[in-house]
């Protein structure tokens, strides 16, 4: 069953090795990801699905690392020392294939064959910030590795049902982290250079979030999407998929922007039937 859906920002500032003296730019990120990880503790989790844009994406759809054993470091910013390591869990894999087995958008397996390119298959900092918090929570979780595609929203939507089918079939409780950054353009300076239209893109999504409005969030004005620079909405509207039968209730842990970036962290709890 799905115990908790969580949205988490991944930038690698907020890993206190890395972040150092900056952390405290960011405490409101760094404080919200740790009761993030209280409460998908609290909801005793077995297994996690951690969805991410910055893993390898194929073209013939959402792709999984499906190694056994899956591994990542921070070398990319300076810090090749720090590692994280997570296991893939074969049987929610092997559910998920068969579950997407006449869907529109089917996974595609990476790690299987050995030509497959080894840093292709490793795990990426999207994934990495999230899984660093969650173990420093205790949670040493098996599970599955997720990246995006860029199919519809609707067709990552539906895939998103698909997911939490196969999750409900291995039958063991499993937290949903879906990993994303919001706007990368709030303010002149900032990575992806700077937009007005990146703040309203936040307070849209913030909004459409806290209001449940999932039509409208699948439905958000490409022009603003793309104008937002942003790289979260998709592992947000496959996450969405999964609660789309049980409905859930939102709430936004914390939000803010100090880099020009938009940070949100959030818990979206599953509502049980009955």
């Amino acid at each position: 069953m799905l115990s908790i859906v969580g949205i988490a920002p991944h930038p690698p500032i907020i890993i206190p090795e890395i972040g150092r003296g900056r952390l405290e730019e960011a405490r409101s990120t760094v404080d919200g990801m740790k009761e993030l990880c209280r409460k998908v503790k609290n909801s005793q989790p077995e297994l996690v699905v951690v969805i991410t844009p910055h893993g390898r994406v194929v073209r013939s759809g959402p792709a999984i690392l499906a190694a056994e054993q899956l591994s990542g470091n921070f070398g990319q910013f300076g810090f090749p020392s720090l590692s994280i390591e997570m296991k893939s869990d074969q049987d929610l894999i092997d559910l998920l294939v068969q579950e997407a087995s006449s869907s529109s958008l089917k996974p595609v397996l990476l790690g299987e064959k050995e030509n497959d390119n080894e840093r292709g298959i490793n795990l990426d900092h999207g994934a990495m910030v999230p899984l660093y918090y969650l173990q420093e929570a205790g949670l040493f979780l098996p599970g599955l590795h997720l990246s995006i595609s860029f199919d519809s929203y609707k067709e990552l939507y539906q895939f998103g049902q698909d997911v939490k089918k196969a999750i409900d079939k291995r039958g063991v409780p499993t937290a949903v982290i879906a990993s994303g950054d919001l706007s990368h353009r709030l303010k002149p300076g900032a990575p992806a250079g700077y937009s007005p239209k990146g703040k309203e893109f936040d307070q849209q999504l913030v909004s459409l979030i806290k209001e449940k409005k999932v039509d409208d969030l699948l439905n958000l004005d490409q022009h603003l999407v793309e104008e937002a620079g942003e790289c979260g909405l998709r592992p947000i509207v496959i996450a969405l998929g999964m609660l789309s039968e049980s409905g859930f209730t939102p709430e936004i842990i914390s939000y803010e922007g100090p880099f020009g970036v938009g940070y949100l962290v959030s818990a979206l709890y599953p509502q049980q039937s009955g």
